[in-house]
């Protein structure tokens, strides 16, 4: 009944009564009107009917609905229709008989189905749907019927023609008791399939039998496709064999095209996609997944024939679980990596032995970037057409074992995290990128002409490229090989990667980046690494150097870095480690290399050198530059003075200025005649401390160093008499010390801080004869932990280095009376001091050691002494002793040395000084307590103050 006709019941939620077949026919003589024509049909006969006065009404669509469930049992074709249509089960069931005729269409007008629609189950299964050209929309459930014999299900979609099916809902094979399952949809004679994201395609399950294909293309010559965003499965064997079905068989030796987003799974034992044909072109983009049905090691079967043209293009999003099988014998199987989203591959999936199997071709296409991962073993070339293929994903995987073609507009890129080398051979129109941090290193000679960019990490060029070079910020170019382009360098350019040449044959300019050249820094023939520029040279650069293992040398000519062979404009302008006199310096061993353009004896060059003259040969001449000397490191005068002030440190003082006084003038008081010369004498301890000021401007200095010391130290001990007689006393004691100095360092090479911890112990032995004369002897041992610092550099250059000092000391004098309170002592003293460290190698490959640091130093000294004595109110013993001393000094030794990688640099200070003091000592109750100190001052004799010291000294002592 046709029920939007003018005076019959419209389609507005009102559902048309049952019609017979008079009620239709009657339908056929009236008008149509403007909207949409319906239908409702009980049986076969009514739907045919149904689909004739559809075709005939004039309305643009018309619906077909159910109002019973009935089968198709005809064998002749249902009549085509000519308008969409649709046809609406309503809940009810249409069934299928077998043979029974399908929808045909001479035209593409769609036929959409909605509802349940299935095969008759029985010994001849019966198809669920069919359908003749034309487009088919299934939105319902489609379902080949099952076979209880021996035959196969029944197909749940059979498509003949040209025609394309969208399922939207599902699509099921008919299972089969003993036989093989029905496949879900069969395109007999070429179509076009497109599985929606909410359809499913299954294959029919078999029993003990072979599962059903879910979409089987069979014998045609017209082009098929397939587009699938939902699920398709082959069905599987029930009983468990593997012997189940492919989600999509090919069987012919026409030309496929599968497009896949959703997924594709085959049954038990079974491929999801399966070529029977050993001549087909087949196609397939998947950026879904393609999985092997259980049991199965083959997900994709291409055709094994050799005439057989298989392509799979993977974009991203592709998940293939199995095998990808192309053919053996054939030359025609591509491989591609495609889209326009980026992606990730596993390079060593490619293989005869690996997932994807005997591809002749390898291509990169669309505008994603694929960064590859794993290891490549196949040397089969590779094309990049379009977009990037980039060999790691910033990791350390990620490898070709071929050549690469780079075309126009499209980027071979290098992104790993490590040290890789690239062998083959990059040629087309194409670029290279290197955007990984690690360092890239490219062996051959490649003939690419599209852009080089150095964005992260080394890009390294040990072969050659002809390609014009652009270091970025981030980017360092290295390696020795040719570069047959201009660079232009924003980022470091380092030539030869150690003691290579890197060669431009073209220009290189200079956009603020860097130049560093690893160098062996010694005299002129020193290995480096160098830049040679056959072309100009223009714009700005910094120039690194990195000192590799160089002890450094005076040089002649210098150590040629930059070769030019155009026009030298560039400027280069050295990064260094510290400026003298204006111009940046770097430091290699115990010398400092700077920048010069132009050579000694070639002058105008236009070639940049490094030298480590004072003065630039260039300039003044090879004669007058050697003359000058070279220029030393700012480290050396802190070396040389290392020992000198150990030696400070490490002095011994006097008698007097360690214990106090305790030999008494016999005319201290009324009581002389009694104590005339006795020393006060008794067991007890002492403790001093001492602080002092000292300024060396040396005799000697390799670096013309002079330097200043500040000095103080404690020192304590214990003594009592050992031996007693009418001769007098012998005291002994242990002593012990600690202390710091700290120095300040000038010169015109460099200044710094030497700042030095010192400990140890020691023993004193001393004669106080009755007479007045007394004779002292010390010794001490002492450890250091010395912090060395370069304000220059502004660099420590040694860290608590260990050090030790043995010093030795005998005095002898004699207190004489001028009569009263007065006497003079004259005294003389020699001093034995030796200082070492231990040798270390600075961070600017500068091994220093001690040459010497011994001294020997004799005193002459004569002390005017005033003595008093008296009783306080107690009844005890009080003394006070005041005197003045001068003192003439000479050090018998050449100073200290030491040895600076091959240089050795000394420091002697003037040899004779003069020095004056006072001091004085107070006793108390019966000598029990004394407290004593002396001011002294000390000057070089010639140049007189240039060197100088001032220093002060206080000490305790406790008797019992």
């Amino acid at each position: 009944m046709k029920s939007n006709f003018c005076r019959g019941i419209r389609q507005e939620g009102v559902r048309a009564p049952k019609a017979s077949s008079i009620t239709i026919a009657v339908a056929l003589l009236f008008p149509v009107c403007a909207s949409a024509a319906e239908y409702l049909v009980n049986n076969e006969t009514e739907l045919r009917a149904a689909v004739t006065a559809a075709n005939a009404d004039g309305d643009p669509t018309a619906t077909i609905r159910l109002g019973a469930s009935f089968a198709l049992t005809l064998s002749t074709a249902i009549p085509s229709v000519s308008k969409p249509l649709i046809l609406d089960t309503q809940g009810y069931v249409l069934t299928r008989n077998p043979g029974a005729g399908g929808f045909t269409s001479a035209t593409t007008a769609s036929r959409t189905y909605n509802g349940t629609f299935v095969g008759l189950s029985g010994t001849t299964a019966g198809t669920g749907q069919a359908q003749a050209n034309g487009v088919a929309i299934n939105n319902g459930s489609v379902t080949g019927g099952t076979q209880t014999g021996t035959g196969a299900g029944g197909t749940g979609f059979v498509l003949g023609g040209s025609i394309t099916l969208t399922n939207n809902g599902s699509i099921n094979g008919g299972g089969a008791t003993t036989g093989t399952g029905g496949a879900a949809v069969s395109v007999a004679s070429g179509g076009n399939v497109v599985n929606a994201a909410s359809g499913t395609i299954v294959g029919g399950d078999a029993v003990g039998g072979t599962g059903g294909a879910g979409v089987s293309f069979g014998n045609a010559l017209s082009p098929a496709s397939l587009v699938n965003q939902g699920t398709i499965r082959g069905g599987s064997d029930l009983n468990g064999g593997l012997t189940g079905g492919n989600a999509v068989r090919l069987a012919n030796t026409g030309t496929f095209s599968i497009e896949n987003t959703g997924l594709l799974e085959g049954g038990k034992g079974a491929a999801a996609i399966f070529t029977s044909s050993t001549v087909n072109t087949i196609t397939l983009v998947n950026a879904g997944t393609v999985r092997a049905g259980e049991g199965s090691a083959t997900a994709i079967q291409f055709g094994a024939g050799a005439n057989s043209r298989a392509t799979l293009e993977l974009q991203a999003g592709s998940n293939i679980i199995g095998n990808v099988v192309a053919s053996a014998t054939g030359t025609n199987d591509a491989f591609r990596l495609g889209g326009d989203t980026n992606a990730v591959f596993d390079v060593s999936t490619i293989g005869d032995t690996a997932q994807y199997q005997y591809f002749d071709s390898f291509t990169k296409t669309g505008a994603s970037t694929w960064a590859l991962i794993g290891t490549g073993t196949v040397t089969t070339p590779w094309t990049v057409d379009q977009g990037t293929l980039q060999i790691g994903n910033g990791g350390t995987s990620g490898s070709l074992a071929g050549n690469v073609t780079v075309n126009t507009g499209a980027t071979l890129a290098f992104n790993r995290s490590d040290a890789y080398t690239y062998s083959g051979v990059v040629s087309g129109a194409g670029g290279l990128t290197q955007s990984g941090a690690g360092a890239t290193t490219l062996t051959a000679a490649s003939t690419y002409t599209g852009p080089t960019t150095v964005n992260l990490g080394t890009l390294a060029i040990d072969g050659s490229i002809t390609s014009p070079v652009t270091v970025n910020a981030a980017g360092t170019l290295s390696g020795s090989g040719t570069i047959f382009g201009n660079v232009t360098n924003t980022g470091t350019v380092t030539p030869g990667g150690g003691s290579g040449v890197l060669t431009i044959a073209g220009n290189y300019i200079g956009n603020g980046g860097t130049l560093q050249v690893n160098t062996a820094l010694g005299g002129d023939t020193s290995a480096t690494g160098r830049l040679l520029v056959t072309g100009d040279t223009s714009g700005t650069s910094q120039v690194r150097v990195v000192n590799v293992g160089g002890t450094g040398e005076l040089t002649s000519e210098g150590i040629k870095v930059i070769d030019v062979q155009g026009a030298s404009n560039g400027t280069f302008a050295l990064a260094g480690d510290y400026t003298f006199q204006g111009q940046q310096a770097v430091v290699g061993g115990a010398y400092a290399y700077r920048l010069f353009k132009n050579g000694a004896s070639t002058p105008t060059d236009g070639d940049w050198y490094l030298r480590s003259t004072l003065l630039d040969p260039a300039s003044v001449g090879t004669a007058a530059a050697a003359a000058s000397g070279p220029l030393l490191a700012p480290t050396v005068p802190l070396y040389e003075a290392y020992s000198s002030v150990l030696q400070r440190f490490n002095e011994l003082g006097t008698l007097q200025q360690r214990v106090g006084n305790r030999s008494w003038s016999p005319n201290a008081s009324v009581q002389a005649e009694q104590e005339a010369g006795k020393p006060v004498i008794g067991r007890g301890a002492w403790a001093r401390v001492e602080g002092s000021n000292t300024h060396i401007d040396p005799s000697t200095s390799t670096t013309s160093a002079s330097y200043n010391v500040r000095m103080w130290k404690f020192e304590g001990g214990v003594d009592a008499p050992v031996i007693q007689n009418q001769s007098g006393t012998l005291v002994v004691g242990p002593t012990f010390h600690y202390g710091i100095a700290n120095s300040n360092v000038s010169s015109m090479f460099g200044n710094g801080s030497i700042d030095a911890t010192g400990y140890g112990f020691g023993g004193t032995a001393t004669w106080y004869g009755n007479n007045g004369a007394y004779v002292d002897a010390r010794a001490t041992l002492t450890w250091y932990d010395t912090d060395i610092r370069s304000s220059t550099l502004a660099a420590k250059l040694a860290n608590g280095n260990r050090g030790s000092g043995v010093a030795t000391s005998v005095e002898a004098g004699h207190q004489l009376a001028l009569g009263g309170n007065w006497s003079i002592t004259p005294q003389a003293q020699l001093a034995w001091s030796q200082v070492r460290f231990d040798a270390f190698t600075d961070q600017y490959g500068a091994n220093v050691s001690r040459d010497n640091g011994n001294s020997l130093v004799s005193r002459l000294g004569v002390s005017l002494d005033h003595e008093t004595k008296w009783t306080a109110g107690n009844g005890k013993t009080q003394r006070s002793h005041i005197y003045g001393i001068t003192n003439l000094y000479y050090d018998f030794l050449h100073g200290t040395s030491a040895r600076v990688a091959d240089i050795s640099v000394v420091s002697k200070e003037q040899a004779l000084w003069a020095g004056l003091g006072i001091g004085a000592s107070l006793n108390w109750n019966d000598d029990r307590y004394t407290v004593y100190g002396e001011l002294l001052a000390r000057t070089s004799v010639q140049n007189f103050g240039d060197s100088n010291a001032i220093g002060a000294k206080l000490g305790v002592r406790v008797k019992w």
